[in-house]
């Protein structure tokens, strides 16, 4: 049983707040106040102390004359409504069972203190009661303070001790006013029997023989908290955290519990809404708290927001001033305030919204009612856009907002301001209501073309005027004819290029090309005839659109020859050998990769593409833009590795050519045999070509010049180390052939023996040792003729000479 009631109390809704009674446009002064009228009363801070001060005066034995005013609707007469109930709470008897009689007068119209006198007595006859002949009924024939004496009187011997009369004057005029309550206030001070008291109020200046009271709110943040305390009441076992809701806002100095579920601007709207007089209305009084308490309670009972908070698990949600014109009242209070433009403006911007999404149409409107509320509430200067966001409940909501989101929001605010010609402004980075923007019928068309006529001259703005509006045209009318020509250097352009890759333009970009052209030369004239045909206009954008995208390919073909040039600069092929000596073994992938995307690209770059969608293009260049960063980077490092590599190089070449020239001089020597490695002279030439020092090093520039100028270093290009290592092996060998030659005994013993100058005998230790290196070194063109010169002419004298050329050779 526990159980169910437990469920039960779970699946209750918990509400924030109830809603309070309609107040009425104004109370009546009761005699016996209901509860409700009492429940409903808010005290202000002027009306606690004029409370306190009353309290204090109850409980004195002598009476006493108070005047309560302030303007209309300020709360007058419900706060005697309030004393009167609260006397009345304090029953009938006092301690001491005498009586206590409370008496209450509403007067209306014009009225004479005569006419107050008489009714005072009657009303106090009637509260006395007795016998109609009784001598209660003798001061109803008698006038002035003797009457009300014998009145007194007359009470006093019924018992009562204590007479308090309640007297609204509400919007009468009372001639003699202060003679009247002159003699009220001098039987107050001498009839010491019955305390006597009187609580008046009205609009008038106090009459000198009563003690102002007022009760009145101090100022209009004070009144709106009593109008919304008075619109609504919170639930006490809620615990809603008003803090929380309110973070991040500035209240303006109110109390968050006390405007809850209010935001602070959609408050002070409905201040100004209902302070400012309608046209339709009869009285033009400002307005009171009550008025104010009416409209914030007709938002809080609206479908939307009746159950603010009121499901357990909903989210404590504040009333944003677009909120209020979801209300069908407040909506049609705020077009009652709008001169006929400001209507037919807003009528603009809402029409200009309905073909958006359900996300942007419900933000686009959030957005135009924010700000036609700034403009109703009197706000001249546009709000900027992070005010604007604060004001926006789907973006502010949220808590906060980063920069993406202001950049959609302004994004739709340059939108809304084409869409509505003008009607949403949005300059330096604020947005207004214009509703003038909607005044002038020509005016209107064009700004409602203008998201058409930009697609011809991005740099048309609002027209505001007639004088701009015809220069604006002018300009359009000479954007419109450029158009033509430069759509037909489109066509053109684009069908020779096609025409060099044998292809033909497809019949859609034709047609789209044409049917630019036609709409070009229709001009500005007949554009501004067709603007309030919406379909007509969605068309138009729809043709320039498909023509534009035409016109950005043809303005690529530069762009494409210009990557087609880049990779092919490169020297990359995904084939080896097509383009110099290439690595063909444990080749780098990075390298391999980008031979591979270099030759993809290079074939998708031809002129096909600009048969396909736009969209292809620029996928292609995004491609061609991520490979050549990648080359870029690849190519800087293995240029780097490259230079010192070739510098290495050069000195093995640089040894290679000192070697041959020794072997070559060497095979010069007739006597020492035939030459040996002829055929490594071309080898040896065409390696050293290959190795090139580089003179930029680091300061190249792949991103422009895929290949280095100085070096012509290609990635991916292998060196002739290999090659060099093995021409210089072969050189070697041919020079050990030389060295056994002269190594040689006979050899040696001729040198030894026909050396007259001694220059050999260095080089002879040389060759014993076969010093391959050391031979190199010195054997320059000198000691190799005086050597070739020792052995010729042994050739020629020693008859045994022979004999070891054929030993030598055998």
């Amino acid at each position: 049983m526990e159980s169910a009631k437990g469920n039960g109390r779970r699946a209750s809704p918990r509400r924030w707040f109830e809603l309070e009674p309609p107040a009425p446009e104004r109370l009546q002064l009761e005699t016996s106040p209901r509860v409700s009228t009492v429940a409903s009363y808010v005290l202000t801070r002027a009306a606690e102390r004029s409370w306190e001060v009353l309290n204090q005066h109850l409980a004195e034995p002598q009476g006493g004359l108070f005047w309560i005013g302030g303007p209309a609707g300020c709360g007058k007469t419900h706060f005697l409504d309030y004393v009167i109930a609260l006397q009345s709470r304090a029953g009938a008897l006092d301690a001491q069972n005498t009586r206590r009689l409370v008496c209450g007068l509403e007067l209306a119209g014009r009225v004479h203190a005569a006419e107050v006198e008489l009714l005072l007595l009657s009303v106090l006859a009637e509260q006395i009661g007795g016998e109609p002949r009784s001598s209660g009924d003798l001061f109803r024939q008698m006038r002035g303070a003797a009457a009300l004496k014998v009145g007194l009187e007359t009470a006093r011997r019924t018992g009562v001790r204590s007479v308090t009369v309640a007297i609204d004057f509400g919007t009468s005029q009372c001639e003699s006013a202060a003679d009247f309550f002159k003699m009220l206030g001098q039987v107050a001070a001498s009839f010491r029997q019955v305390k006597f008291t009187v609580i008046a109020a009205g609009r008038a200046m106090a009459p000198e023989a009563t003690r102002a009271l007022a009760v009145a709110p101090r100022d209009a943040n004070e009144e709106t908290i009593i109008a919304v305390r008075r619109a609504r009441r919170l639930v006490e076992d809620a615990e809603l955290d008003a803090g929380v809701a309110y973070a991040g806002i500035d209240t303006a100095g109110l109390a968050a519990d006390a405007i809850f579920p209010f935001h602070p601007v959609a408050l002070s709207a409905l201040r100004t809404i209902a302070t400012r007089p309608n046209p339709a209305a009869e009285s033009s009084d400002p307005a009171t708290i009550v008025s104010l308490s009416r409209l914030a309670r007709e938002v809080l009972s609206s479908s939307t927001f009746a159950d603010a908070g009121g499901g357990a698990e909903s989210p404590v949600r504040l009333i944003y001033p677009p909120d209020l014109t979801m209300n069908a009242v407040i909506s049609n209070q705020v077009k009652a305030l709008l001169a006929e433009a400001g209507r037919a403006a807003w009528k603009i911007a809402r029409d200009r919204i309905a073909d958006l999404d359900g996300y942007e149409k419900d933000l686009a409107r959030e957005i135009i009612d924010s700000l036609i509320m700034e403009n109703v509430c009197g706000g001249t200067a546009a709000l900027a856009v992070e005010e604007l966001r604060s004001r926006v409940p789907m973006v502010a909501r949220r808590g906060t907002a980063d920069e993406r989101t202001l950049v959609a929001v302004r994004e739709l605010l340059r939108r809304l301001e084409v869409s509505t010609g003008g009607v949403i402004r949005f300059e330096t980075d604020a947005a207004r209501f214009d509703p003038e923007a909607a005044g002038a019928p020509e005016l209107a068309s064009f700004n409602a073309v203008l998201v058409l006529a930009r697609r011809f001259d991005p740099r048309l703005t609002l027209a505001r005027d007639r004088e701009g509006l015809d220069a604006r045209l002018k300009g359009l009318e000479a954007a419109m004819a450029d158009a033509v020509e430069a759509a037909i250097r489109t066509r053109d352009v684009l069908a020779s290029a096609l025409t060099e890759a044998n292809l033909e333009m497809p019949a859609a970009n034709r047609a789209a090309i044409a049917e630019y052209i036609a709409l070009a030369e229709s001009g500005a004239a007949a554009m501004l005839e067709a603007a309030a045909d919406r379909a007509y206009l969605a068309s138009a954008i729809q043709i320039a659109g498909a023509y534009e995208a035409i016109a950005a390919a043809c303005e690529s073909i530069p762009r494409m020859r210009s990557m087609r040039e880049f990779l092919t600069a490169t020297g990359l092929r995904a084939a080896p050998g097509e383009a110099g000596p290439l690595e063909s073994v444990a080749r780098e992938s990075a390298v391999v990769s980008l031979e591979t995307e270099c030759e993809l690209l290079r074939v998708e770059l031809r002129p096909r593409i600009l048969t396909g969608p736009p969209r292809s293009l620029d996928a292609l260049e995004a491609r061609f833009q991520k490979f050549k960063w990648t080359y870029v980077q690849c190519y800087l490092s293995a240029h780097a590795r490259w230079c010192v590599k070739m510098e290495r190089l050069e000195l093995a070449a640089g040894d290679a050519r000192r070697y041959f020239d020794a072997l070559t001089r060497l095979n010069a020597i007739a006597a020492l045999g035939p030459p040996e490695g002829e055929h490594l002279r071309a080898r040896v030439a065409e390696l050293s070509a290959r190795v090139v020092r580089c003179e930029l090093k680091d300061a190249i520039a792949p991103g422009t010049t895929p290949r280095c100028s100085s070096c012509g270093f290609q990635l991916g290009a292998s060196s002739p180390q290999a090659e060099l290592e093995e021409a210089m092996e072969g050189i070697r060998r041919a020079l050990e052939i030389k060295l056994s030659a002269l190594s040689h005994s006979m050899i040696a013993r001729l040198i030894h023996i026909h050396d007259r100058e001694h220059r050999l005998e260095g080089f002879l230790k040389i060759t014993q040792a076969a010093q391959t290196d050391a031979l190199v070194r010195v054997l320059d063109e000198k000691l190799a003729r005086y050597l070739a010169q020792v052995l010729d002419e042994n050739e020629t004298r020693d008859p045994g000479f022979p004999r070891l050329r054929r030993l030598r050779s055998g």
